[in-house]
């Protein structure tokens, strides 16, 4: 029974609670908008939420202290149960996010259960959730005059619990905010401590004041929220904004950093097309130019050219006077080139002192793109042939060009490029400072190089020297017809070009150093063959004569090497020739004749090969520690009746006053052989004595040659027996 009856009045208590329910309400639209935008953010929505749940619990409020009936106000009073119960799990979701700590589902999943728990109490109990029995109460009067609407009832178990469980959560968050306080966020810790202190002191008006004191007083669970709507509002206003303001920073930096990436990706492109050094486009954009230009006139049925230019001299500028000087050299030879380059033509740098340029497209047929081509080429070995002047120094360098016309047959621009480097290898061959054009006979003899080259190779590495290369002997005698020993010259039997003239791979092997284990395996040979006429009885002079290479004369450590491995097949020193030519002295000299010193000094002899036919000199000559000079097959064939002043004698009487043994090779005649008897010479090699056989020949000849002088002499064959020389012109024999 209501008591007191008396109209209900609407007076500031309840337009403050719609005004508290309105600003609630607008906050968690606001915020909820936030979220929403900011990719559903935990913070700003379960705020959201809150908002919403307390302007349901002040809406409901005022609905209850208005209502005109028991009916109406139990509804307001089982929605405002239901908001507090439903505000669990949004308070704890956004007290974890506001004070920094990690979401925690297993807690959120128990606080939700709670929650729906209480939720669905509130709506099946006919008292609701805090109530086991309701019934209207007197009317609340307020100072001002303003009359409420009151209930009264017996408080339900579960009542008791919710409200122990709602001052748990608020100590909760309440320690949660003392620990942000203590880890360095004071402000925001302490908005969030009075918050939950002045709903805490809501609770305990409404427990001790009105439930326990019984005094007629509204609860004012409410207007506590108010605090909360408005600090905490304000609170995550100034991180939006200060999130805003980093953010906008943010941006300005990301943009800062875009332009400056976007400023060291066109640097980075420049230095990857360009030379740092001459700012001319290097190989890579020199190639993808040279492959849009190919497919451009290959389109159009047109011709382009790409032209190879290389310094001739800058190696020896550079080494002479240091790179810096060698880098303004080039720079300077840059300038030049783009001087006398077409206008609509690329140059780049290769790399060192090698340019490319790449015209195109060309006007008329492949020969009018070769003359002009040709034409632009003769101009830059002319421009470039002029003096330099670098610091005060006037420099020339001079230039070789190789060119390649396309299309021709070539498989892409890679192959172009060999072409054209083919080109500038036969212009340099020529005498440099000149220029070739490619023609397909080029490419021939450039795939029977790497043939020869691969072959070479290959027969070294899976050691198939035995199946493909051999020795044969040419036999030494003297003047008086006694045997002096052999040279051994080496065959190549190439398994598809068939025999091969030493002349052919031997400058290949050195080219390319195989050189060294080449002539490795032939001293290891000879050394066999000479162990093996020991064990046979053979008489074959007692020396075999070897050639060895510049290149392995210049090699570190080749003397005490040699040494080692004739030694260790048993072999003396001794009774091995060693035959250079004057060349291998060109390079170094004073290293040369040092390590020739060692050799003397070891045993072996030495004799110096096709004497007067490179860069003799006497005044090098006489300190030589050697045994034999070889006289050129080229003065030998000079000796018939009508030489009035053999050169050849000259030779013989140089050696015999350095007190060595001089050796014809090439004799093919009779003539030549008394020609040279008469002159004094010590030795004779050549086809009239015996054409270089193998080791089978070499054996019968050496058999046949003692059963002959085992004859009487009327018996004996004539001194000419094998004729006059055939293949007269042949090249020299060389390992």
């Amino acid at each position: 029974m209501v008591v007191d009856e008396g109209p209900i009045t609407f007076g500031y208590y309840t337009t403050a609670l719609l005004a508290t329910a309105g600003i609630a309400l607008a906050s968690g639209a606001q915020f909820a908008v936030i979220g929403l935008w900011r990719r559903r953010e935990a913070i700003y929505l379960s705020y959201a939420l809150l908002c919403l749940c307390v302007a349901i619990l002040a809406g409901g409020n005022a609905l209850l202290h208005t209502a005109r009936s028991m009916a109406d106000a139990t509804l307001a009073l089982r929605v405002m149960i239901a908001s507090a119960a439903v505000s669990f799990l949004p308070f704890v979701i956004f007290i974890r996010a506001y004070t920094g700590g990690p979401p925690q589902r297993q807690l959120q999943l128990v606080v939700g259960a709670m929650a729906g728990g209480f939720l669905w109490l509130d709506l099946v109990r006919p008292g609701t959730l805090f109530y086991s029995s309701l019934a209207p109460g007197r009317r609340i009067v307020l100072p001002w005059g303003e009359q409420l609407y009151g209930l009264t009832g017996d408080i339900s178990n579960w009542g008791v619990l919710f409200h122990a469980l709602t001052y748990l959560a608020f100590l909760w968050a309440l320690f949660r905010a003392v620990a942000q306080i203590r880890g360095g966020e004071p402000l925001r810790g302490s908005l969030l401590s009075v918050c939950l202190l002045a709903q805490f002191a809501a609770l305990l008006w409404g427990d001790v004041v009105v439930d326990a004191l019984g005094y007629r007083y509204p609860y004012l669970d409410a207007f506590s929220f108010l605090p909360f709507v408005l600090l905490m509002g304000l609170s995550l206003a100034a991180q939006l904004h200060q999130r805003t303001v980093q953010l906008e920073q943010t941006t300005r930096r990301l943009e800062s950093e875009a332009q400056i990436r976007r400023d060291a990706e066109l640097n980075l492109r420049h230095v990857a097309y360009h030379d740092s050094l001459t700012g001319l486009p290097n190989r890579l954009r020199a190639l993808d130019r040279l492959a849009d230009l190919h497919a451009e006139v290959l389109a159009r049925r047109q011709h382009g050219a790409v032209l190879l230019i290389d310094l001739d001299n800058f190696k020896t500028i550079n080494d002479a006077l240091g790179h810096p000087i060698g880098d303004r050299m080039l720079e300077a030879v840059a300038d030049r080139l783009l001087a006398a380059a077409p206008a609509e033509a690329l140059l780049a740098r290769l790399g060192g002192d090698e340019f490319v340029l790449v015209l195109g497209p060309l006007s008329g047929d492949a020969e009018a793109a070769q003359a002009q081509a040709q034409a632009v080429a003769e101009r830059m070995v002319a421009r470039l042939a002029e003096p330099v002047m670098v610091d005060s120094r006037i420099l020339a360098a001079g230039a070789s060009v190789g060119v390649a016309v396309f299309p021709s047959g070539e498989a892409d621009v890679a192959d172009l490029v060999r072409r054209a480097d083919i080109a500038l290898y036969r212009a340099k061959a020529a005498g440099r400072n000149a220029v070739r054009l490619f023609l397909p006979p080029m490419q021939q003899e450039a795939d029977t190089r790497l043939a020869l080259e691969r072959g070479l190779r290959t027969a070294l590495e899976q050691e198939r020297m035995p199946a493909q290369f051999a020795l044969h002997f040419q036999p030494l005698v003297s003047r008086q017809g006694d045997l002096l020993g052999a040279e051994a010259l080496l065959r190549w039997r190439h398994p598809q070009l068939g025999e091969l003239s030493p002349s052919v791979f031997i400058p290949l092997a050195e080219e390319t150093g195989l050189i060294h284990a080449l002539g490795a395996w032939v001293i290891r040979e000879a050394c066999a063959h000479i162990r093996a006429w020991d064990r046979d009885g053979v008489a074959f002079g007692d020396r075999l004569a070897v050639n060895v290479s510049a290149w392995q004369l210049a090699q570190p450590q080749f003397a005490a090497q040699l040494e080692a491995e004739v030694r260790g097949a048993g072999v003396e020193p001794s009774r091995l020739t060693l035959e250079l030519t004057e060349s291998a002295l060109l390079q170094d000299f004073d290293s040369a004749l040092d390590t020739l010193r060692q050799l003397a000094a070891a045993g072996f002899r030495l004799a110096l090969d096709d004497f007067g036919t490179g860069y003799s000199s006497l005044s090098y000559l006489q300190r030589l520690p050697l045994d034999v000079l070889k006289i050129d097959r080229a003065f030998v064939s000079e000796l018939h009746p009508s030489a009035s002043t053999p050169l050849a004698g000259f030779i013989i009487d140089v050696a015999h006053r350095l007190g060595v043994a001089a050796v014809a090779e090439g004799v093919e005649t009779v003539a030549q052989r008394l020609a040279l008897e008469r002159l004094g010479c010590d030795g004779l090699q050549g086809y009239l004595i015996c054409r270089p056989v193998d080791e089978a020949g070499f054996r019968q000849w050496l058999a046949e040659r003692e059963q002959a002088r085992s004859l009487p002499q009327a018996q004996r064959p004539s001194s000419d027996a094998g004729g006059t020389a055939r293949d007269v012109g042949l090249t020299r024999e060389r390992p």
